[in-house]
């Protein structure tokens, strides 16, 4: 159950431990799925109700475009799709093929000033351009023409000039026999749909899927030790064992584990230091690991324990070197969980450095739950 790591010092992960670690922030996948619902939904709610653009009002018009014959092809005239008569009805005509004078915008102008909307007064050429949109959408034929104005009035008005602009094109251009309108609707307000359900679910899918791949990103790059077997091949130093948390009661199989190794591993020392990677400038820590190694361990040794003082990190005092000059050895302890790797890989460096023996390492604070479901106790 291994495989390569190459992101804290080439070690092997250790998968096992990966997933059951992994499995006890499951409880952040349901949050972060109804966090992103929320956050999606109040960003729909503000974008399409709070902060939404005025509402159009639409009035759709269906004509039907009878072709002329193209003597030359032997067939009806088919080239008008969407695209074309969008192109025609702005104006921008000079690169079709077919050419006319007749201009559909130029007279829908025309139409809408004798209905009393003078252009650059009441209503521009811009503005109409952006209102109107002409759709084929299947038929040739037919032609779906949607006009889309915030002023109700105007929507109208530009529709029924445009329709009768479109009527006049057919008669005008050869391409053509005639257009003709097949029907005009009610100018309503614009209906926009609701789509508060689908913004509400992807934002849960987002939330969710972005949390699995955070915490599988954070789990990867994380240098914590919460299995003693990940600590020995991470350090190549005995870990002695593991200490639950204080006030916890310690488990039987632990304490054995702990009692055997520390018979095992400090027959010769008789006075030790204990420091706690996690005391960052003095030495609570440690004083509180030394007292719990003691209560644990000190009864079942039939030599007694080998004396253990409590210090803090080597840099955080100056009378280190002295200290640890007096003493057989030294305990790390590290916490279960705590991203302490390089602090514990620096502090293992530097008391070989002052030539002081690193006896072994205890893990404290440790989850007894994980680690009876990693030995399946």
């Amino acid at each position: 159950m291994a495989t390569k790591r190459e992101n804290y010092d080439n070690e092997i992960l250790n998968l096992r431990a990966f997933y059951l670690v992994l499995l006890k922030k499951l409880w952040i996948l349901p949050i972060a799925a109804a966090t992103g619902a929320i956050i999606a939904g109040i960003i729909y709610f503000l974008a399409n109700v709070v902060y939404a653009p005025a509402r159009n009002y639409v009035t759709e018009s269906t004509l039907y475009i009878y072709f002329a014959y193209d003597e030359n092809k032997k067939a009806e005239v088919d080239f008008y799709n969407a695209y074309t008569w969008n192109i025609l009805v702005k104006a921008e005509d000079s690169n079709l093929e077919i050419k006319t004078d007749y201009n559909i915008l130029d007279k829908i102008m025309e139409n809408l000033e004798d209905a009393g909307y003078k252009e650059g007064v009441n209503i521009t050429r811009e503005e109409v351009v952006s209102s109107v949109n002409a759709d084929i959408p299947s038929d040739v034929r037919v032609m779906i023409f949607k006009v889309s104005n915030p002023d109700r009035e105007k929507s109208g008005a530009i529709a029924d000039a445009a329709n009768d602009a479109l009527v006049e094109y057919g008669k005008a251009n050869y391409a053509f026999t005639s257009i003709e309108i097949l029907g005009r609707s009610d100018t309503k307000l614009e209906l926009i749909p609701d789509r508060m359900g689908v913004a509400v679910i992807f934002g849960a899918v987002l939330g969710f899927v972005l949390s699995v791949l955070t915490l599988i990103f954070s789990k990867a790059m994380d240098d914590a030790i919460y299995v003693p077997e990940d600590a020995e091949k991470r350090y190549n130093l005995p870990v002695l064992g593991v200490l639950s948390g204080e006030g916890a009661e310690e488990p039987s199989f632990f304490r054995n584990e702990l009692l055997l190794s520390v018979k095992s591993q400090l027959k010769a020392e008789k006075s030790l230091v204990l420091i706690s990677a996690d005391d960052k400038t003095g030495s609570e820590k440690a004083e509180i690991i030394a007292k719990r190694l003691k209560e644990v361990v000190g009864n079942g040794l039939p030599d007694g324990m080998p004396t253990i003082q409590p210090m803090s990190l080597p840099g955080n005092d100056n009378d280190s070197a002295q200290q640890l000059s007096n003493v057989d050895g030294a305990i790390i302890a590290i916490s279960m969980g705590t991203h302490n790797g390089a602090m514990t890989e620096h502090l293992i460096s530097l008391l070989k450095k002052l030539g002081c023996k690193v006896c072994g390492i205890v893990v404290t604070d440790a989850d007894m739950k994980l680690l009876n479901r990693y030995l399946g106790l």
